[in-house]
């Protein structure tokens, strides 16, 4: 295992580990609302910090771009894009649908990981490196029967009349079955190993999807973002999974509008 992959390997065990010892604990749980059914714990802003000090003493040269405010320009030109517990309302309710989910951009050099404390579950690869699963090769089996599954992500600004649009445009438009989880790594992961097909994701950013991205890459899935030197912040949309699912989403959202009147956010493919 190479040094870059090593270091992620141990600072998302090590988080992952801190934020399920919290949960468990369900002591002193401090509770904020950052907008309507959008919550963060002091837990979140924990993990995110544990991950940024781990940094500072190893990759002092890098960039930061977390989802609870660890943001740090570096001169290495590699960035850690860090969603320290994403699924938190999952979390605060004692669920197992919760993950801990680290992409690292930049240099010529991409690494992800994901951990899923509650279940034991670990992903990890690298560029050049294939997927590993609790520290072992992965190879994703091709699934029995139709691809027919479709996980997708959904936003809590958007109104009822949105979400059973995009629910009709995946039963209806791509014939596939709805699932959610609350989480987007949940959720990807479950793609990522072959227990689902495809991952549509309305109004992610790129905390929720960087780590799952690298992962999907090394498993041979496809996936929706163009990589940047450096992240930015905002909704986009994302999609993740088999090749040619991917390709006939993209191809039935370009002639799709979900949101009308509403357009924010949903007039194409958001590329990052």
């Amino acid at each position: 295992m190479d040094g870059l992959l090593g270091a992620l390997t141990e600072i998302a065990t090590e988080t992952a580990t801190y934020a399920l010892e919290r949960q468990l604990s369900a002591v002193g749980l401090i509770v904020d609302n950052k907008a309507r059914l959008d919550f963060v714990t002091d837990a979140d802003r924990g993990a995110e910090a544990f991950v940024a000090a781990r940094l500072a003493e190893r990759f002092p040269d890098d960039g930061i771009f977390g989802e609870e405010g660890q943001r740090k320009g570096g001169s290495s030109g590699q960035y850690w894009i860090i969603d320290p517990i994403d699924g938190t309302h999952n979390f605060m309710r004692g669920g197992r649908d919760w993950a801990v989910s680290i992409g690292v951009s930049g240099a010529g050099r991409r690494a992800g990981a994901i951990a899923i404390p509650a279940v034991g579950l670990l992903l990890t690869a690298a560029t050049g490196s294939g997927l590993l699963v609790n520290g072992a090769p992965f190879v994703r089996a091709d699934p029995k029967g139709d691809r027919s599954l479709c996980h997708t992500g959904v936003s809590t600004w958007m109104p009822t009349s949105l979400d059973h649009r995009v629910s009709s445009f995946v039963r209806d438009h791509l014939g596939l079955a709805d699932r959610r989880t609350g989480s987007a790594a949940v959720g990807l992961v479950a793609v990522i190993i072959g227990e689902s097909d495809l991952y549509i994701g309305f109004g992610e950013h790129i905390w929720d999807v960087a780590g799952a991205a690298i992962l999907a890459e090394a498993a041979g899935l496809a996936h929706t973002i163009q990589w940047r030197d450096e992240p930015s912040e905002g909704h986009m949309m994302f999609l993740c999974g088999d090749p040619e699912l991917v390709a006939q989403a993209r191809s039935a959202l370009s002639e799709f509008d979900p949101s009308a009147p509403d357009r924010r956010n949903w007039t194409t493919l958001a590329k990052i």
